[in-house]
């Protein structure tokens, strides 16, 4: 990883940007901590992000599992960074073709999460929700909460602090349980009656392929694609890419294509099966297993506004991000998972707190798109509805 720019960064405020060393490529959903400080974030689409809330000197660590990890040690102030890092080796075994090996690999690892499958970790997380209306600026949903996860997905979770902010023009749209699409994308182990995704009982009903190897530092990592091969038509079903350790059956990155989503709209109606993608990340904590470190979901959908019929193109983004891990918290009171929550209403049901978000270092650690944030100057929209 090399350095690009001295640093004259901000009183306890880094900037910075994260790009491939070989292409200048920026790197999405590459993990920045401060080591010893349990301060951390991911990059975002842009490769960009923000760190807050520390005392120099620090060391920073970047990592993403396609490249090799790097660590800086920073001791003074400076404007922003820009750190390139260097791609891990890539190669795939062409000597032994082995047909199954594969299936062996995601197999061992469903088996270690299946073993691990009860063992809750708590975490304190940052949500930040963004919606499009055809092709505008229409909504946006932050929140802070405590989760309850383990490696199936999100079991629970406690709402602390919300704020949106929402475009009144005449038309609009919520998606009522974007949530619950994270939260359960959030694991290894996704449980969903009705949804074809990959599991130790069906293993024969999905192509499975090596599609690379990533030398790491400390052990090969499998890239494995995991294709459903009876999917019918307007079937719920998820094609999967697990990244795999060979050496310790932890799963590090899973990439879901997810097909034929059911969808709860508020005033639309969907013309045409939705598209979505999610991505989740985790993290080595140093005890076995790996840990949920990011969700990010992407919603695409073709629609009509109810009543009107006027088309709609609607876009929902969204990136959960886990910023410690804090098992203080396992004797609070959470929210069981639930298709029926209404993500809208449980934010509006949170009073606004305005010195909270002051400034709040985690907030600033999640880079938010330029159109959004003029959005919200200019209206000044936060905890109220837009030109009521």
């Amino acid at each position: 990883m090399m350095l690009l720019a001295s640093v004259s960064l901000h009183a306890q405020n880094i900037i910075g940007k994260v790009t491939d060393q070989s292409n200048g490529q920026p790197i999405p959903f590459a993990s920045v901590t401060i080591i010893d400080a349990n301060i951390a974030t991911v990059t975002n689409e842009n490769g960009e992000f923000i760190l807050s809330g520390f005392t120099y000197p620090i060391k920073l660590r970047v990592s993403h599992i396609s490249y090799l990890q790097s660590e800086i040690n920073l001791s003074q102030r400076g404007e922003k960074l820009s750190i390139q890092l260097v791609p891990a080796t890539l190669s795939l075994n062409t000597v032994t073709i082995d047909p199954y090996l594969g299936q062996r690999i995601v197999k061992g690892a469903l088996e270690k999460a299946t073993a691990n499958s009860d063992r809750n970790y708590y975490t304190n997380a940052f949500y930040r929700q963004l919606s499009t209306l055809n092709d505008k600026p229409n909504q946006i949903f932050e929140l802070f909460y405590d989760l309850k996860w383990n490696p199936k997905r999100v079991q629970g979770w406690s709402a602390k602090h919300s704020r949106f902010a929402e475009m009144n023009d005449g038309l609009s749209f919520s998606m009522n349980n974007q949530s619950y699409l994270t939260f359960s994308y959030s694991g290894y182990l996704l449980q969903e009656k009705g949804c074809k995704y990959i599991t130790l009982d069906n293993l024969a009903d999905f192509t499975i392929n090596i599609e690379r190897y990533i030398e790491q530092a400390d052990q090969r990592v499998a890239v494995v694609s995991c294709k459903y091969n009876k999917a019918k038509k307007n079937q719920y079903y998820v094609n999967s890419t697990y990244y795999i350790g060979m050496d310790d059956s932890n799963i590090y990155r899973l990439e879901n294509n997810v097909y034929n989503v059911p969808v709860a709209l508020s005033d639309a109606k969907a013309t045409y099966p939705p598209a979505c993608n999610t991505v989740a990340t985790f993290k080595n904590y140093g005890d076995g297993v790996t840990v949920l470190e990011s969700v990010s979901t992407k919603f695409l959908l073709n629609g009509t506004a109810k009543g009107s019929g006027q088309e709609l193109r609607l876009s929902v983004s969204s990136l959960l991000t886990v910023f410690s891990v804090d098992n203080k918290i396992s004797d609070k009171n959470f929210v069981t998972l639930s298709k029926k929550t209404k993500d809208k209403a449980v934010i509006q049901s949170i009073a606004y707190d305005a010195k909270f978000w002051a400034d709040n270092p985690i907030v600033k650690q999640t880079s938010l798109e330029d159109s959004f944030i003029k959005m919200m100057e200019n209206k000044k929209a936060f905890g109220t509805m837009t030109n009521p």
